[in-house]
């Protein structure tokens, strides 16, 4: 399968880790790639890299937070590439702690990047697909986090739990569309989210890095899965127009665990309140919200 060469991509967080990965695949397979990143050093020699191997790339500094960004970069990746017809929400931080020592600073800002960075990029790309009227595909990086609840840290597995709902939302939506949609879920992956996560957080807070607490996750992440090798995995599943895309099986029993506790929820309930008529509009294949 041809495709995606000779598209063009929009990643984000692509100046390292799962977003460098998914660009590298990319290129590999002969799409243009718009590189986007807030880190605009790594940013500069990442794209520097990529042209040197023969890729078609332009590097977008951006910050996926800042909602009036969003068009200004799009702008300037189709001027360079052509119109995009491929968009990866990748980028992502973690961050705070237990619920109550988690600032609400903090929770503002880990949402502003994981789930609101990810609606800033659909509702910037998407009208574009749609008026292109050609194969286009989005893919939006959640974690296993966002499955399976993660103690100590709590903003970020409640952005990821965000994410995923938006994605089979945003995936319902454009069923009988030309406009596939993927949701990665990855386990632990070896990037440098914890370094540079901590270090953002430190700055807002005006605190130090709590170094210990990154050397023990960096040493976790270490352990991970190569990027480049979930970057190919992520190329597969938009050939393949896969939806749920997971890196590693032994997250399976944790999941089997998530879901057993909500069917059992269903299943000892009485029933007390009859049937539910949006139940049973969706059970039918229609929508039960008006608009």
């Amino acid at each position: 399968m041809n495709w995606p060469a000779g598209e063009a991509a929009f990643v984000t967080g692509a100046a390292s880790g799962i977003g460098l990965g998914i660009s590298r695949a990319l290129i590999a397979a002969g799409a243009k790639v718009a590189l986007a990143d807030i880190d605009e050093e790594r940013l500069a020699e990442v794209a520097e890299e990529l042209t040197a191997a023969g890729g078609v790339v332009t590097a977008v500094p951006l910050d996926v937070s800042d909602a009036g960004s969003w068009t200004a970069a799009a702008d300037r990746a189709e001027e360079a590439l052509g119109p995009v017809s491929i968009l990866c929400n990748n980028a992502g931080v973690n961050g705070g702690g237990p619920i109550d020592e988690t600032p609400l600073e903090v929770w503002r800002w880990v949402f502003s990047v994981n789930i609101e960075g990810q609606f800033s990029g659909v509702s910037t790309f998407l009208p574009r697909f749609k008026r292109h009227g050609r194969r286009a595909h989005i893919v939006n990086t959640a974690s296993m986090a966002g499955i399976v609840p993660m103690i100590h840290v709590g903003a970020y597995a409640s952005s990821k739990f965000a994410s995923v709902g938006f994605s089979m939302v945003l995936r319902d939506e454009l069923r009988e569309t030309g406009i596939g949609v993927s949701l990665l879920v990855p386990g632990t992956v070896a990037t440098r989210i914890t370094t540079t996560a901590a270090r953002a957080e430190a700055e807002l807070l005006g605190r130090e890095v709590k170094a210990e607490a990154v050397a023990a996750n960096n040493a976790m992440l270490a352990r991970g899965a190569d990027p480049d090798r979930v970057g190919e995995q992520v190329l597969e599943a938009m050939r393949e127009r896969q939806f749920l895309i997971v890196t590693h099986r032994d997250f399976e029993p944790l999941v089997g665990r998530v879901h057993a506790e909500i069917e059992r929820a269903f299943h000892e309930f009485d029933g007390r309140y009859g049937p539910d008529a949006a139940a049973q509009l969706m059970l039918q294949g229609r929508n039960p919200v008006s608009s």
